[in-house]
């Protein structure tokens, strides 16, 4: 606890000043730094938000701007997913399985959660430069198993997991 006495000293007003100041300027910033998920789609619910998406690596979370019908009505919002296969990869599908250098990585659905048809990405060969593919951890995760590729400049920051 704060005592009043104690302010008498000039350092610790300082001190205190420059604490409650860094508290407010760098308080700004805590919004655009962090990313909280609230669909079961990722393990992980909170993210420290790197500004870059160079060095992007396998097992990294990214964090992009995206649309789809299936969620939101369409309109634009921030993703998170998992990067499960980068440049150079081999990925292949087989029955809606989908594998990169033969290490399964997830299952394709047929339908939404709106019970609404869903097109699956079909692809056999080497991940091209500049694409990643990124996953959800939960079944229902609409990710590049159903958008396909994601381009690495779409990327907006690598999301690091707090929680």
């Amino acid at each position: 606890m704060l005592k009043l006495s104690s302010l008498s000293d000039p350092r610790k007003v300082l001190y205190l000043l420059l604490f409650i100041g860094s508290l407010v300027f760098g308080g700004m910033n805590i919004p655009s730094r962090f990313s909280v998920t609230t669909t079961p789609s990722l393990k992980h619910r909170v993210f420290f938000l790197k500004n870059t998406s160079i060095g992007i690596k396998k097992g990294d979370y990214v964090l992009f701007n995206m649309s789809t019908s299936y969620i939101n009505n369409g309109k634009r919002f921030n993703a998170i997913k998992e990067v499960s296969c980068v440049p150079g990869e081999y990925l292949t599908v087989k029955d809606k399985n989908y594998f990169c250098n033969g290490q399964f990585i997830g299952h394709a659905k047929d339908v939404s959660l709106r019970d609404e048809p869903v097109n699956n990405f079909q692809f056999d060969g080497r991940i091209p430069e500049g694409m990643i593919f990124v996953t959800g951890d939960h079944k229902n995760s609409y990710d590049s198993k159903y958008f396909g590729f994601l381009r690495r400049k779409d990327v907006k920051a690598i999301a690091c997991p707090i929680f």
